[in-house]
């Protein structure tokens, strides 16, 4: 059992996405409710895969691989996975993974091209922490949940848009392909609503458990690192969302383009902040 072989797996997982990507697409285009239930099933297939390459790679360097860059998206692409098929058991609704599955194979393709892909064997004093583990499982559970929603909220925008133009006119023919396809609005608001009412809560136990860490490892809660406080940025975006939502009554379009800015936030505290700024963080590019 080698870090290699769990390497190797991932990479054969990918390539099970992609049929599966392929599989939705077709059947999102086409309305083949059979194909999709075919795309489901390699999907999770793919995730076992995935799961053990995670599982073997973990057994042979002695911990979760949730340190580097490359280690860190083999996590997060595993994670949404894991929370899409959550919102597509709930919702019943394979018409998601036409667009979820394409855009984490996406991911996973990105992590097998990073230039450093990689597992580190060697841990930094500050992060030789038992903190480590719920504060960055915290963060790609956040991260996969604000992916979906971001899939949800571009769905939501399509079906609201040729809803709006059958309405204007009925005769027009163009509501009739997304709107044969894709959930009502009403269930795209819900679920968009859930699954950041989800992420925020991951969100918040990442920068607080992260603030608890900072206080042990460098000995103070905050320093305004930049990965800190981009991350107080998008909690702070999808606050807004949950807090218009629920107090003021936002519903649709403008909940629907803070769920989209929310995962532009987070992919520039995931991505972003790796790339382009120093500090504490910088680690993570492997």
């Amino acid at each position: 059992m080698t870090e290699q072989l769990g390497l190797s797996l991932f990479k054969y997982a990918f390539w099970i996405y992609l049929v599966s990507a392929a599989c939705y697409l077709v059947a999102l285009v086409g309305s083949q409710t059979r194909l999709a239930r075919v795309g489901r099933v390699l999907l999770v297939a793919g995730l076992a895969v995935h799961t053990a390459s995670i599982t073997i790679i973990a057994i042979v360097i002695g911990r979760l691989p949730l340190l580097n860059l490359y280690e860190y998206m083999l996590s997060f692409t595993w994670a949404a996975v894991v929370v899409y098929l959550a919102v597509e058991l709930f919702t019943r609704n394979s018409s998601l993974g036409g667009f979820s599955v394409p855009l984490i194979s996406a991911f996973a393709l990105f992590t097998m091209r990073l230039p450093n892909a990689k597992i580190d064997y060697s841990v930094m004093p500050a992060l030789q922490s038992a903190w480590r583990t719920p504060h960055i499982v915290s963060g790609i559970l956040a991260y996969g949940a604000s992916m979906v929603a971001f899939v949800l909220a571009v769905m939501y925008l399509l079906r609201e848009n040729a809803d709006r133009r059958a309405q204007a006119d009925p005769k027009s023919q163009s509501r009739s392909f997304w709107a044969s396809r894709l959930p009502v609005a009403k269930v795209l608001d819900r679920t968009i609503y859930r699954t950041v009412a989800f992420g925020f809560l991951m969100q918040t136990l990442l920068v607080v458990i992260g603030a608890v860490w900072a206080q042990i490892a460098w000995g103070r809660y905050w320093g305004w690192d930049p990965k800190e406080t981009w991350s107080l940025i998008t909690w702070l975006i999808y606050a807004t969302y949950l807090h218009t939502h629920t107090m003021m009554g936002w519903r649709g379009r403008r909940s629907a383009w803070l769920a989209i800015i929310g995962f532009g936030a987070t992919i520039f505290t995931f991505l972003g902040v790796t790339y382009f700024f120093h500090g504490l963080h910088s680690y993570a590019t492997g």
